[in-house]
């Protein structure tokens, strides 16, 4: 099976499952179209796409339809995702003691794309069962219990309950020390470079959201940035949902912005605010997309030895930086664009041990260490 990227005119990117006769498989067209209609992410388009890929891959190799599974059924497909690859073939026996070929977090994704597929087109077809949870992806309420509802409540499907229960163990976000993000900003040899680091390293913005904002988005002499989701960017940037919002942004920002307009900016006639201003002159003025920021990234990774710098780890480190200077769980969530409190909680609810000690020493609990 095969993932195709689609894009028709001017119309958002989607992608689809083409199959060993080289056409699309139908199930997953439809319901990818969906997601892209609904304006989902590219990302999660495309995340769901391989996830399908996948589960259609061993519906031919087992010769069953999505259609007549049964759970049971789709519990082995569980159970074929853990093998290394290259042992995903009938006859290939795989020691029980093996690893798990991928992690927890990643399973539960794919989990949650065929837990989405199974609900749109049982929605669409009565006769096709919701075997990840309800058509709706509503939650058990009143006095009826639902055989095996103990069995749903350990596994929490994003839209609904599952039956299949896989229990992500989140890894702690990565962050940057203030020495590390100094290092990334001292490695930058482009204003534009340093304007990027500095507005995400302050503003925690996504690389998406980044990358799709334009010049009347920042608003100066209030000190702050707007968030704004657009039906569409050339660059292909997207900001996460539909919600608009502000950040405050701080002198640090605003200085390295006017440096970025005056040094590398110039005249360039364009809305878009990070743009393409090196190297090849035929995309020249085109605004940056995501593999020219991973160009970036790769090089102030080599010229900083910051190995674990990314845009996102500034995104972590930003939020990280409030909850520990005890800003407000909901402000933070706010800022940073979360649907809600607890998804902040889920990301960055830990406290380190030395988050604890500290804690413990301001209270006089613990002697502080000499």
């Amino acid at each position: 099976m095969l993932v195709q990227r689609l894009r028709s005119g001017g119309g958002p990117v989607s992608y689809t499952v083409v199959g060993p006769d080289h056409l699309p498989i139908w199930p997953v067209d439809d319901f990818l179209s969906g997601l892209t209609a609904r304006r989902r992410s590219p990302n999660t388009v495309q995340a769901y796409a391989h996830d399908l890929a996948d589960f259609f891959t061993w519906l031919d190799q087992r010769g069953r339809d999505f259609r007549t599974l049964t759970l049971e059924q789709l519990g082995e497909f569980f159970d074929w995702l853990r093998k290394p690859p290259a042992t995903r073939t009938p006859g290939v026996f795989v020691l029980p003691s093996a690893e798990s070929a991928l992690n927890t977090s990643t399973l539960v994704r794919k989990r949650a794309a065929l837990g989405s597929f199974y609900r749109f087109h049982s929605r669409r077809d009565s006769s096709i069962p919701a075997l990840l949870g309800d058509p709706q992806g509503r939650r058990p309420t009143g006095n009826y219990v639902p055989m095996l509802v103990h069995t749903q409540r350990r596994g929490i499907d994003v839209d609904g309950y599952s039956p299949i229960a896989l229990k992500p163990v989140r890894a702690i976000p990565k962050t940057l020390t203030s020495n590390e993000v100094a290092r990334v900003r001292a490695a930058c040899q482009r204003a534009r470079e340093r304007f990027w680091v500095t507005l995400l390293d302050q503003t925690g913005l996504r690389r998406g959201e980044a990358l799709g904002l334009r010049h009347e988005d920042l608003r100066l002499r209030a000190g702050e940035v707007h968030v704004v989701p657009r039906e569409f960017n050339v660059n292909e940037a997207q900001v996460k949902g539909l919600k608009a919002r502000t950040v405050p942004i701080g002198p640090a920002v605003l200085d390295s912005y006017a440096d970025y307009m005056e040094i590398e900016y110039s005249t360039l006639d364009s809305d878009y605010v990070f743009v393409n201003l090196f190297g090849s002159s035929a995309s020249y003025g085109a605004p940056m997309t995501r593999d020219n920021v991973k160009d970036i990234t790769s090089r102030l990774r080599r010229r900083s030895g910051v190995a674990h710098y990314s845009s996102h780890v500034l995104r972590h480190t930003y939020a990280t930086r409030l909850l520990r200077a005890k800003v407000p769980v909901e402000v933070v969530s706010e800022l940073l664009g979360h649907n809600s409190v607890q998804t902040t909680w889920d990301i960055y609810g830990h406290l380190t041990m030395e988050d604890h000690r500290r804690t413990l020493v301001q209270a006089g609990v613990l002697a502080g260490v000499n």
